[in-house]
């Protein structure tokens, strides 16, 4: 018996620019898991990465039909718009091989019932977490046995879909074998690795727990067993840098606190080690931090959400505003800045939540670049299916579907002058990042100071300031009630918006003479 698994591409979306909303950055390696653990059970198992090898739709259906294997896996990852021609490309790898195909991930855990009746060359959808179901569901295929007794499945019975008992999550992650990592996941994206699983937090916006099926639940592998996993992946790569894709790379309460030190024992005696990780900020403390400074630590990506405690407390964050601001001031003690996870606009937010918001990104520095300003000033909550923010809206009737895709919803925001601005600064802020994504373009985000770009810092430290100043004048405008909040009135402030964007950029095109007596 072979198995193919696939990693699909990922069409770059017109309107979306969040690719954590697509699957969490801990789902990385799944499929590497599931490989592993095949490997590990004479399995022969193939992996097709179309997604790190740039490939099209298309040419990953003409590599994946060149393989001979009996079994495809699919990691399927909501894609947006193209989520359907994603699907079609899934149906046309499964005629062409007549084999069977399952689906796993967080997208198919969470809209089983819709994939199956939607997409008849899906066989089986893995819920949660995959590595044991997938090997059952071979195992007993190689024995000749019903498969549909397998835990953790979804499956068609004639026209009923079937939800079988969902599996207990694996408690003990050492016992896992260390992921498979493909030639292309080492070049694109260096070290990643998975130390913990799950959360113990319980916010509104987020599914990872559900995913396990687990409320509340956090399991960390051991520091040993970091460190040779470590070991193997320091000998494949080029750059000595890591990066934890823990959806929180610290576990709750004291224990928590002396696993991250003892982790950052192991870490230091890797000289010349740099490593990235994410979290809360309720556990950024002074004693772990220091430990992992010595060790290598250079980027945070910090769970900050909201400068508003009631907004925190709507999401049920379990933090406050002041603990956000003693972990930004920590890091950077350490000479760290925090990369901020943050939502601006959530569907009960009122003008105040917006200013506290506004006041608080502004106090901390952290709309000093254009790439990070951008986000934060528009930034929506992503409400996704497995969410509690989901089934909240959907149980109020204040929410649509983005497509006929249940997957993703939207909602606007109850008070009307905090949809207003959420709506000017969503068409701007999504105007700029089309542009910042586009490589000729001179605010390309990936741009330096080269020669050929050489006024692109210039042009996004004005189109920075201006856009934190216009934000500040929409918002005190709608505080004294001196906006008219019509559609004219909203439109003009994006017509004019994006002429201002294109003027300056026109501007800092021209000759540097003309440029300076100009602009």
């Amino acid at each position: 018996m072979k198995v193919l698994l696939i990693e699909h591409p990922r069409e770059k979306s017109a309107v979306h620019f969040n690719d954590v909303a697509n699957a969490p950055l801990s789902s990385c390696l799944m499929s590497g898991y599931i490989a592993s653990l095949l490997h590990a059970n004479d399995i022969e198992t193939e992996m097709l990465d179309s997604y790190l090898m740039r490939h099209s739709l298309s040419q990953m259906v003409q590599e994946a039909i060149k393989k001979n294997c009996d079994i495809i896996g699919i990691h399927l990852v909501y894609n947006w718009e193209h989520t359907p021609q994603t699907m079609a490309s899934i149906n046309e790898i499964k005629s062409q091989l007549g084999v069977p195909a399952f689906v796993y991930g967080f997208y198919p855990t969470f809209t089983y019932e819709f994939i199956l009746k939607n997409y008849p060359a899906v066989d089986y959808v893995i819920i949660g977490e995959p590595e044991l179901t997938f090997l059952e569901l071979l195992t007993l295929s190689k024995k000749g046995r019903d498969t549909d007794k397998a835990y953790g499945i979804s499956f068609r019975n004639g026209k009923e879909i079937v939800i079988n008992k969902r599996r207990e999550i694996v408690e003990e992650l050492d016992s896992l074998p260390f992921p498979f990592r493909s030639k292309e996941q080492l070049e694109y994206t260096g070290g990643n690795i998975l130390g913990s699983r799950g959360c113990y937090g319980n916010c509104t916006f987020c599914y990872i727990n559900k995913f396990y099926g687990k409320k509340c639940y956090w399991r960390g592998r051991t520091p040993d067993n970091i460190y040779h996993e470590l070991q193997e992946v320091l000998e494949r790569i080029k750059e000595k840098y890591i990066y934890f894709i823990d959806a929180n790379f610290f576990g709750p309460g004291e224990s928590g606190q002396k696993r991250a030190e003892k982790i950052a024992e192991i870490l230091q005696g890797e000289k010349g080690l740099r490593f990235g990780l994410e979290c809360r900020v309720n556990d950024l403390q002074e004693r772990s931090l220091s430990a992992l400074s010595r060790a290598g630590l250079q980027n945070v990506f910090l769970g900050v959400e909201s400068g508003s405690n009631r907004s925190l407390k709507r999401m049920r964050k379990g933090a406050k505003v002041e603990q956000a601001e003693i972990a930004i001031n920590c890091l950077r003690n350490y000479e760290i800045e925090p990369y901020c996870g943050f939502i601006m606009f959530e569907p009960d937010s009122s003008l105040q939540d917006i200013r506290d918001n506004f006041n608080f990104l502004q106090k901390n520095r952290l709309l000093n670049k254009l790439i990070t300003t951008v986000d934060l000033l528009y930034h929506p909550q992503i409400i996704l299916m497995g969410t509690d923010g989901y089934r909240m809206l959907e149980e109020k009737d204040r929410m649509e579907f983005c497509s006929p895709n249940p997957y993703q919803g939207a909602f606007i925001c109850q008070d009307r002058k905090v949809a207003f601005l959420a709506e000017i600064m969503s068409s701007i802020c999504h105007y700029l990042l089309t542009l910042m994504n586009k490589s000729d373009s001179p605010i390309y985000w990936r741009t330096g100071y080269s020669d050929s770009k050489r006024y692109s810092h210039e042009i996004t430290s004005k189109l920075n300031q201006w856009l934190v100043e216009l934000f500040g004048e929409i918002l005190t405008k709608l505080e004294m009630n001196e906006i008219n909040r019509r559609d004219n009135s909203k439109n003009q402030y994006i017509n004019d918006s994006i002429a201002l964007i294109n003027g300056v950029i026109v501007c800092f095109e021209m000759d540097s003479d003309v440029r300076e007596s100009i602009c």
